[in-house]
């Protein structure tokens, strides 16, 4: 369907779209019945979520939530980050501030993002430029069928100079967010 952007010639010639007219269309109603995110001036489709991808999230949210209750922080599920000419919706993602500091603007960073990627690794990845733009200062990729998370951090200049992986097994500690560890393997026990 889309061989056509196989071609560098027809690449050069896409026409991106602003963030304006991005939010324009959702208030039109253009994207009611079409999940889509906008990432890098290009509208992508958002792909379904398997039931461990369901579970995950909902997983990491009600452990993020707990850890936030009390602080300075609270935690979007699949809210949008306006960064640029990106507005990605992650899995997960921990806010600096109250809820309310928030109901007439998108947040533009985060202290912690998570995804989850089951069937999206290669987008998931290429999300780590968005982040390290808005400084994210960590970024984690969770894996559950790889039984490995991918961590991002110390955002410098648009990009993450720090990527490492952890094993399932390993208890993953944030730096982002002292106190706040995941342990994938008793996460998929549970």
């Amino acid at each position: 369907m889309l061989e056509v952007l196989e071609s560098p010639e027809v690449r050069r010639h896409v026409a991106p779209i602003t963030i304006t007219r991005y939010h324009r269309m959702i208030e039109l109603g253009v994207f009611d019945e079409w999940p889509v995110e906008l990432l890098s001036g290009v509208l992508v489709e958002k792909m379904s979520k398997s039931e461990l991808h369901v579970y995950l999230v909902k997983f990491l949210y009600q452990a993020l939530a707990k850890f936030c209750a009390e602080s300075q922080w609270h935690v979007g599920k699949e809210d949008p980050i306006t960064i640029g000419d990106s507005e990605p919706e992650p899995d997960i993602s921990v806010i600096q501030g109250q809820l309310s500091d928030f109901r007439h603007a998108k947040p533009t960073t985060a202290q912690l993002v998570i995804e989850v990627a089951i069937s999206s690794l290669a987008l998931d990845r290429a999300k780590a430029r968005d982040y390290a733009k808005a400084c994210v200062p960590e970024y984690w990729v969770v894996q559950p069928e790889a039984k490995t998370i991918e961590v991002y951090r110390h955002p410098i200049a648009g990009a993450y100079s720090e990527k490492m992986e952890v094993s399932a097994e390993s208890t993953l500690e944030s730096t982002a967010l002292p106190g706040f560890s995941f342990n994938l393997s008793a996460a998929l026990a549970e």
